[in-house]
């Protein structure tokens, strides 16, 4: 293996024999120091590189310590078990690609999650060529998705009936959760992620929290409601109030709730609690452009799915227009 760096710009190929490895290395060395052409010494240079290496190099440079670190983890686990942890880069094709997406169809996967791997393979490979370690990409096509059906929450009524079921069985820290999510919309993971010192109380605005570790790496600044504050200070006994909720942990209360509702719709989930507050947000006619930096959407287009539940838009439109007579 030749591999060596110049001027932040690092070379590798590989050869049959050693003795081809220092003569290609020595001669491509003479020709970057003397400002010689040299592009053609490259072709095939990403050849070396096997997709564990560039998996760890991608996660390290975006995602180690984020609030996405546990699910990138898991997508790359299972990238490296379908095309082999030492399989060069340069052989997935996108024929490759495509038998992967039947793969994970045949398994039962949903369209959004077969596009969650497949946007980590995506985000590593546009690195790779970023740094000259691949030439070109294979075509990613991503799941059609319907990003226009219902939006699913929860009725005031729902959530009365949650809180009773909870409170009763005794799963108070549980229930001070969930009016915590509810109120705050956040993601669950930006929770488990938010130490204590994240909340703070500013002299004009009132009680805050300041959301640094977040799922698309943007961070923002969530008022919180009264109620929202009273679950922070009945859970915050510990440096990371809401590292305690786990996935497994949400999973086993979220069962005890669906078997008292006795909801058996696959899209009765808890994080039902971060599209009720967007949901409740927009239903009481707080501007999109407002939703989308609560909710910290990533681009508007996933704001403006909640659009349709703005009360008496269109009637509001005519209203506007009748102004003008």
């Amino acid at each position: 293996m030749a591999d060596f760096m110049s001027d932040g710009q690092r070379y590798r190929k590989q050869f049959p024999t050693y003795e081809e490895a220092g003569a290609w290395e020595a001669e491509l060395k003479k020709r970057i120091r003397l400002d010689m052409p040299y592009a053609e010494m490259l072709e095939g240079k990403g050849a070396s590189m096997l997709l564990t290496e560039l998996l760890d190099k991608t996660f390290l440079r975006f995602w180690e310590n984020s609030a996405n670190e546990r699910k990138q983890l898991s997508n790359i686990r299972l990238l490296e078990e379908y095309f082999g942890a030492s399989c060069p880069i340069h052989t997935i094709t996108t024929t490759k690609l495509d038998d992967f997406v039947f793969s994970m169809e045949r398994r039962g996967l949903s369209a959004s999650t077969i596009n969650s791997r497949l946007n980590t393979m995506s985000k590593a490979f546009k690195f790779a060529v970023d740094r000259s370690y691949l030439k070109g990409l294979p075509k990613f096509e991503r799941k059609k998705t319907t990003g226009n059906g219902r939006i699913r929450f929860f009725t005031e009524e729902e959530e009365t009936d949650i809180l009773d079921a909870l409170e009763a069985d005794g799963r108070t820290e549980f229930a001070a959760f969930t009016r915590w999510m509810l109120d705050t919309g956040m993601r669950p993971i930006e929770a488990r992620f938010s130490p204590q010192t994240a909340v703070r109380q500013d002299p004009e605005l009132g009680w805050l929290i300041d959301l640094r570790k977040t799922k698309n790496c943007y961070p923002r600044t969530i008022p919180l409601t009264k109620r929202a504050y009273e679950a922070f200070e009945y859970l915050s006994d510990q440096p990371m109030p809401f590292a305690r909720f786990t996935e497994s942990y949400i999973r086993r209360n979220w069962d005890f709730v669906r078997e008292c509702t006795n909801d058996t719709d696959s899209e009765y989930v808890f994080y039902l609690t971060r599209h009720t507050c967007a949901s409740r947000l927009v239903q009481r006619r707080v501007p999109l452009q407002i939703v989308k930096e609560w909710m910290g959407h990533k681009t508007f287009e996933m704001t403006l799915r909640y659009a349709k539940l703005f009360p008496s838009n269109m009637l509001d439109g005519r209203n506007a227009l009748e102004q003008l007579h």
